[in-house]
């Protein structure tokens, strides 16, 4: 059974508001067969459970290809077997399912046929409570295509059943039916000439999904390869392009990681008002692809850099190792995922160091650490903040509860005002001495800096950073007002 089943509360099945009188208006007519996968839900259930498996099970990934030996329907058993996606947590075609629930309450008899296995099948069917009967994969007979097609022929007839698909393996099936209808744009043509009628919500393409989920606006997290150029006032055009490469790379690595985080937490996502408008999390983004252009992103990053530098690929593997960790297992633990995201920020840091040679501060580093600690806190502070609002107690994915905002607000206030003085001990180093020409100047990012984190930590305790703190910031105002006069100061100060 799985283990989602035993972690979350079972909510009560979406029933239609007709349900209890059930009509027979359209009773005679022949049954509405309804494919699951790329049809009534946005995305496919073997995916769904193979991240689902990946993300409770992942040590015992091993097994999956002496599974696949058994074939596609025994594949499919095994990992049914494990675990089962919550029917409440995938994302329908509301559209599509509430057409299929006006049917059903007028009688007409409902079918679910898909090629995802029957316990899973039968979990959605019980939930949604609109389908008379459930035809899937079961044994060693994978439903799709035309053992579908023969299934459903020879319960209903050639003929005797309208038919709601999505792809080209539901051609046989559709040859067979009195009616077609796809979810799709662009209709298809059957051997006898017959095009198939659309159904269901209106489908974008998934290539602006795919951008969309590769996160651009976190790519500003990466500027920080430009730090060891900046701090170290080589700002010439060698050391330019050699943070841009830096820059590519890490954005690369990041994208990539994203996609694979967010496919791994699309249930918890979908539970969130925010991120359950995530593309995958929302169906707009099919699981494949994503899965499938995490990886080519990652091997991008890796061969700029074999190509570039190989300290910087080191550096790059570092942090794309990291960041699977954290996607995988890091993040659901307290305390472990603040300081993986904050050392995260540093490994960037070092990805510019590497690509120019130019050595870190001690200074540097440390204010990195200190200041991103404060900020990844800030973050889940917010989120606590949120899900307090919300009415819950417990974080989905995460080892937080409500009760932990105080020790969390408290930690990041401190680690935040402990760079402040970092910075002021770096104002009495040799360092600035040796770089700066009128240094008394930089004493005025001091207070700055005090402003700016007590005003963000004020924010965030009313409940106003709602989002990741660093794009926050890249929006807000008077955090790029006091982040430009700092800089002013630090280009006074040099010159």
């Amino acid at each position: 059974m799985s283990d989602t089943y035993t972690q979350l509360t079972m909510p009560q099945p979406m029933q239609p508001s007709m349900q209890q009188k059930r009509g027979a208006r359209r009773a005679g007519e022949p049954p509405l067969v309804v494919d699951l996968d790329g049809t009534l839900i946005y995305s496919d259930m073997l995916w769904e459970s193979l991240l689902l498996f990946l993300r409770v099970h992942f040590w015992q990934a091993w097994r999956l290809p002496l599974w696949l030996l058994l074939g596609k329907a025994g594949f499919k058993a095994r990992i049914a077997a494990m675990v089962q996606p919550h029917p409440a947590h995938l994302p329908y075609d509301r559209e599509l399912l509430a057409d299929i629930s006006a049917q059903y309450s007028d009688g007409r008899r409902i079918v679910l046929a898909t090629g995802s296995q029957r316990a899973l099948a039968e979990g959605i069917a019980a939930h949604l409570q609109v389908f008379d009967e459930v035809h899937a994969t079961d044994g060693a007979i994978n439903l799709t295509s035309s053992n579908k097609a023969g299934a459903l022929v020879e319960r209903y007839g050639a003929r005797g059943y309208d038919y709601i698909g999505n792809s080209h393996v539901d051609i046989p099936v559709w040859d067979a039916a009195r009616h077609a209808y796809s979810v799709t744009s662009r209709p298809f043509t059957l051997a006898d000439g017959r095009s198939t009628e659309r159904v269901g919500a209106q489908r974008s393409g998934p290539l602006m999904a795919l951008f969309k989920a590769m996160r651009p606006r976190q790519w500003l997290k990466n500027l920080l390869v430009f730090l060891p150029m900046l701090g170290a006032h080589a700002l010439n055009l060698d050391t330019t392009v050699q943070s841009m490469v830096a820059f590519i790379a890490f954005s690369l690595c990041a994208s990539s990681a994203y996609l694979l985080n967010d496919a791994l937490d699309a249930q918890d996502d979908r539970q969130h008002p925010v991120k359950r408008k995530r593309p995958i999390a929302s169906g707009k983004l099919p699981l494949p692809l994503a899965m499938a252009a995490s990886p080519l992103l990652a091997l991008g990053a890796i061969a700029l850099c074999v190509a570039y530098d190989p300290v910087l690929l080191a550096v790059v593997l570092v942090y794309f190792a990291s960041t699977l960790a954290y996607s995988f297992y890091l993040k659901r633990i307290m305390m472990v995922d603040i300081v993986a995201l904050s050392l995260l920020y540093t490994i960037r840091v070092l990805g510019g160091s590497a690509a120019t040679g130019i050595t870190p501060s001690f200074w540097l580093l440390a204010f990195s650490f200190f200041i991103f600690l404060s900020l990844a806190l800030l973050k889940r502070y917010s989120e606590l903040y949120n899900l307090k609002r919300r009415g819950k107690e417990k974080t989905s994915g995460r080892g937080y509860t409500i009760e932990d905002k105080a020790p969390i607000a408290m930690m990041g206030i401190n680690a935040g005002f402990l760079s402040v003085v970092i910075f002021m001990l770096y104002f009495n180093s040799n360092d600035v001495l040796a770089r700066y020409h009128t240094p008394p100047l930089l004493l005025g990012i001091v207070p700055l800096l005090v402003f700016w984190l007590g005003r963000l930590w004020t924010l965030a305790f009313r409940g106003q950073v709602n989002e990741d703190p660093v794009l926050y910031v890249s929006k807000d105002p008077v955090s790029l007002a006091t982040i430009g006069l700092s800089a002013l100061l630090l280009v006074a100060a040099t010159y």
